[in-house]
């Protein structure tokens, strides 16, 4: 037997020398300390392999790591599961040298072994640990994204509250004289035009006038002169015609705002969905019409849907806006959208389609994140899409997108006609279930 080498450690003691067979890896000789570590006498371990002590998916790299050591004389560093006397299994860091005959044959093979247990322990707990403190990580991160989107809905929402308080006061102080103002004028346009005629009966008896009454005659043709009075005969009645509609479209445009923030309604309520997506085009009239887009309405007859209409409409306006942005960035000077509505079971489906500059492939999974934006500063928050996103999942719904750079985008909203009690998911299968409505 070997003569142990000195000192020891823990787990298994120091001085753990053996010799190999270069065939076969019988042992041959081996130290006190590991004939000990093994539970073995030499007796018994000349009838065995090496191999037999090892974890079963360690043999095939020791068959690899003592192939080397034979063609390159030896190998350091490689670790090995070894199981002791007690059955545990031990790490054990293997230092191999082939040992050669005078004639340049392998004798024998001859391995140091250290038991490194407690390092390779210690570094697996460590890399547990690691992935442990990785894996917090993550879901803090994420959860600080959940809180910074609810921290923005609940900042939008109360954006949403602000406007319909500051709406109802504007409803309120621009109605009252808006009412007062529209009569007037109707009764002045009516008025206007026995005037006029009153007038013309005048100029009739010009000439009598004239002859009977000179100097009062030449007064009046200077106040004619004065007051243009052929312009005022020929536009004076237009005028108070454009100013009786310019007075309707400020008080549609009241309407309109009142609709959208839908401020005489609880929270809850039911809207035509129709009718909301037209309050939000008519809200965007003017901007579409500056950009030449052509608006295409295929709407069907639908059930009222039941949801918080502030919310749905901010999503309609969002949609609207970002489609006519997207137009907009195509650099044409003209475009079309689309708005199609219908319905499938239980679900009310909106889709809104516009040939903008497109999406490209590689950010249309990202717009729906929250402060996303491709816009330059100062042209969006990247707010907009991720609420709307929001918003419809808050009603069970789903918002999926589909998109081609240089031909345009599709939205497609689905959302429950009734509205599930508190906060619901979207339905996993609800693309199965609602076809599309082109």
């Amino acid at each position: 037997m070997l003569v142990p080498a000195p000192g020891a450690g823990g787990g298994a003691p120091a001085g753990l020398i053996c010799r190999l067979a270069p065939d076969s890896l019988r042992w041959l000789e081996v130290t006190e300390h590991l004939g000990a570590f093994l539970g073995q006498t030499l007796g018994e371990l000349r009838k065995r392999s090496f191999l037999e002590f090892l974890h079963h998916d360690d043999q095939a790299l020791a068959e690899d790591e003592f192939r080397q050591a034979l063609e390159h004389g030896e190998r350091h560093d490689f670790v090995l599961r070894v199981r002791g006397a007690s059955g545990e299994w031990h790490y054990m860091r293997v230092h191999t040298q082939a040992r050669y005959e005078r004639n340049g044959r392998v004798h024998h093979i001859r391995c140091n072994l250290k038991d490194v247990t407690d390092r390779i322990r210690a570094e697996q707990e460590l890399r547990r640990r690691t992935e442990q403190l990785t894996d917090a990580n993550q879901r803090l991160r994420q959860a600080n994204e959940k809180l910074k989107e609810a921290q923005s809905q609940l900042i939008h929402s109360e954006k949403l509250a602000s406007l319909g308080t500051l709406a109802a006061g504007m409803a309120h102080e621009i109605n009252n004289p808006l009412a007062f103002a529209s009569s007037n004028v109707e009764v002045l346009e009516r008025e206007l035009g026995t005037i006029l005629t009153l007038l013309g009966r005048y100029r009739s008896g010009w000439d009598l006038l004239q002859q009977a009454n000179p100097e009062l005659a030449a007064e009046i043709a200077q106040l004619e002169e004065q007051v243009d009075m052929p312009y005022l005969q020929e536009n004076l009645l237009s005028m108070a015609q454009s100013t009786r509609k310019g007075l309707k479209r400020v008080a549609q445009t009241v309407q309109n705002l009142r609709g959208f923030a839908q401020l005489d309604r609880a929270e809850i309520g039911e809207i035509d969905v129709n009718l909301a997506i037209d309050q939000s085009l008519s809200m965007l009239g003017d901007l579409l019409n500056r950009n030449q887009i052509e608006v295409v309405r295929r709407f069907a007859d639908l059930p009222l849907l039941e949801c918080a209409p502030a919310h749905i409409n901010q999503v309609f306006l969002n949609l609207l806006m970002n489609a006519m942005q997207a137009i907009e960035a195509s650099g044409r000077p003209s475009g079309r959208l689309e708005v199609i509505t219908g319905r499938s079971g239980e679900l009310i489906l909106v889709e809104l389609m516009d040939d903008g500059c497109g999406i490209p492939p590689e950010i249309l999974s990202k717009i729906f994140d929250p402060f996303f934006t491709t816009k330059p500063i100062g042209r969006g928050t990247g707010l907009g899409l991720s609420l709307s996103h929001g918003i419809i999942a808050e009603h069970g719904g789903r918002v999926d997108v589909e998109s081609e750079v240089g031909s345009g985008t599709r939205f497609r909203i689905q959302v429950p006609i009734r509205r599930p009690a508190g906060r619901a998911n979207p339905p996993k299968d609800a693309s199965a279930s609602a076809p599309p409505i082109m």
